[in-house]
């Protein structure tokens, strides 16, 4: 099973494109690049997290570590910095998400 470990978010005209970077138990990586069809990173964070739990063998995201590219971030300080407020708002969406899955398998 994958877990979500990172997430990178940079603005693409008038939408934003999210790099979720997912890790499994054996430490492999893989990552997984979605346009989410909005300017709003709230929104575009709900249907990364959406896509990815509609993907399946992705087991959870808590921890998740979210952060604007380089390109977006003003300052290198900036780039250093996690979006708490987002890394909640995909949580509750991936958990909202998997749970839906799980009801339809039932």
């Amino acid at each position: 099973m994958w877990r979500v470990d990172q997430i990178f978010l940079q603005y693409s005209g008038n939408r934003i494109e999210v790099l979720l970077s997912l890790v499994n138990d054996t430490g492999d990586l893989r990552n997984t690049r979605v346009v989410a069809p909005t300017g709003d990173p709230a929104e575009a964070v709900r249907f990364a997290a959406r896509f990815i739990g509609g993907q399946g063998n992705v087991s959870r995201g808590y921890g998740v570590r979210i952060r604007w590219t380089r390109a977006q971030a003003e300052t290198e300080q900036n780039a250093l910095l996690r979006d708490r407020a987002l890394e909640d708002i995909f949580v509750e969406g991936l958990d909202e998400s998997l749970d839906a899955i799980r009801d339809q398998m039932r």
